[in-house]
């Protein structure tokens, strides 16, 4: 499934326009969420917009686009914490399994922080002619009450238009 997505991601996706601007609750507004030396893995980061605006930002993305580091989240391997994660699209493909273990590992480099979410509730609505190969994982609300509830997070801000859910995790002390 990586070799495809990294296919995917750095030819098909990349020919439509990708702009934060398109999404209604995440996007240039989560920078004022981070507090000042905050440290903020953006996971599946692709061009990397927040370079530059965020200080203290690492990207990981699979297709180094733009990122800091061309890794996938199941692959990536630190020895810092970070305080805040961005999973903005990028954990949205697979099966429950592939989805729970990706969250266990985004938890796994946070510092009692948070987690910033924009997930697809499984609509293939990229415009190519290989997204109905893409294997969209059918996020839920129930499923972000369950799983925040599961990796000891409280889940608030939560917001749904008619293509993506969005909400925020905050990890319980």
């Amino acid at each position: 499934m990586n070799k495809f997505l990294t296919e995917y991601f750095s030819t098909k996706w990349l020919e439509g326009n990708r702009s934060l601007n398109q999404y209604t609750y995440s996007g240039w507004a989560l920078i004022d969420q981070v507090l000042p030396g905050e440290r903020v893995l953006d996971v599946g980061c692709g061009l990397n917009p927040f370079k530059g605006k965020i200080p203290l930002l690492h990207g990981i993305d699979i297709t180094n686009v733009g990122s800091d580091e061309q890794v996938s989240i199941d692959d990536f391997e630190t020895d810092q914490l970070f305080d805040v994660a961005f999973c903005l699209g990028s954990i949205n493909f697979g099966s429950k399994e592939v989805i729970r273990d990706q969250i266990r590992k985004v938890d796994s480099v946070l510092n009692n922080g948070r987690i910033y979410w924009r997930c697809n509730p499984g609509l293939a609505d990229h415009q190519n002619n290989l997204v109905q190969q893409v294997d969209f994982f059918p996020w839920t609300i129930p499923l972000h009450e369950q799983w925040s509830a599961e990796f000891g997070y409280k889940l608030q801000n939560v917001q749904q238009d008619h293509k993506r859910i969005y909400c925020e995790w905050i990890k319980l002390d």
